[in-house]
């Protein structure tokens, strides 16, 4: 009899912990957020002059803020050897963006390319033997989703 009461016990507490299991909510996976494409803003600078041989730079777009990136592009003001430097500071498209392609093009039409790949740094910079007038810097990155876009394009003044 003892044995029939404590397997009916065991029975009754084996049905009431299933039980208490049983009335908890169901747990709703997380929800996977959907990409939306971010809309590029298109700004056209206009230069004041620029020669023939450099070109007119055109529109340039921004790179979503997850794909971001700054550069500096400074001349080194010195005629007798003078260089451009671009530089990259950083941002939060050092890890996604896949290449970032430089060309800067001198007044008579001399075009000089240097092309990055990952891994990038903050601080990574090319100099240019430029024009000691003014020079053409474009700025190209490739990135998921949005391609390659034309982030810089300026008539950079050798100062």
């Amino acid at each position: 009899m003892k044995i029939l009461a404590l397997a009916g016990t065991f029975l009754l507490l084996t049905l009431i912990l299933l039980a208490a299991g049983c009335t908890q909510p169901t747990p709703t996976p997380p929800a996977t957020p959907t990409p939306t494409p971010v809309p590029t803003t298109v700004v056209t600078p206009v230069p004041p002059t620029s020669p023939g041989g450099m070109g007119t730079p055109g529109p340039t777009q921004t790179l979503p803020p997850e794909y971001g990136l700054t550069f500096q592009v400074t001349p080194n003001s010195r005629t007798t050897d003078p260089i451009t430097y671009v530089g990259l500071n950083g941002g939060a498209g050092m890890n996604f963006v896949t290449e970032i392609e430089i060309i800067l093009t001198q007044p008579d039409g001399t075009q000089l390319t240097e092309v990055w790949t990952p891994p990038f740094s903050m601080g990574q910079n090319v100099g240019f033997p430029c024009s000691t007038s003014e020079n053409r810097v474009e700025i190209w990155t490739t990135a998921p989703i949005v391609g390659k876009i034309k982030v810089y394009d300026e008539i950079v003044p050798f100062k």
